[in-house]
């Protein structure tokens, strides 16, 4: 009966410090939310995709190390379009610099790009609610 008793207790506190280690888990993770939205005065097709990606730009001749990523099909949403990014702070250098992005595809071809730098991350004001705009990448 003991061993019983004491099998049921080990496995009852190992299955409590799983739940601890994942709730600890998702305390330490952070977020980098906000909007896509562009000017021109289309409407998205339903099969459009937005992709949000946060990345390290610190190194201009290195690939961005992306850091977080978020796509989804609009189902004919529109614009402004959100999006939230969770990332580990862990993840995070100090004194490196840190960009989301947006592209919007219809059945994979690309409509529209953001073609300017969003910093965020290193000013926490800027982290929240940020505003990417995104231009027309068909010429």
């Amino acid at each position: 009966m003991k061993k019983a008793f004491f099998g049921f207790f080990a496995a009852l506190m190992a299955l409590a410090f799983t739940a601890c280690t994942d709730i600890i888990k998702d305390q330490d993770m952070a977020t980098v939310t906000g909007e896509v939205y562009y000017l021109q005065r289309i409407a998205l097709p339903d099969n459009a995709k937005l992709t949000v990606t946060l990345a390290d730009v610190s190194l201009a001749d290195a690939p961005m190390d992306v850091i977080s990523s978020q796509s989804y099909m609009t189902e004919g949403r529109q614009v402004p379009l959100p999006f939230s990014l969770t990332y580990s702070p862990s993840e995070i250098k100090p004194g490196h610099t840190y960009n989301v992005s947006a592209r919007i595809e219809v059945d994979g071809q690309l409509m529209f790009i953001s073609d300017t730098a969003t910093h965020v991350i290193n000013d926490p004001a800027k982290t929240q609610n940020v505003e990417i705009q995104v231009v027309s990448a068909i010429r």
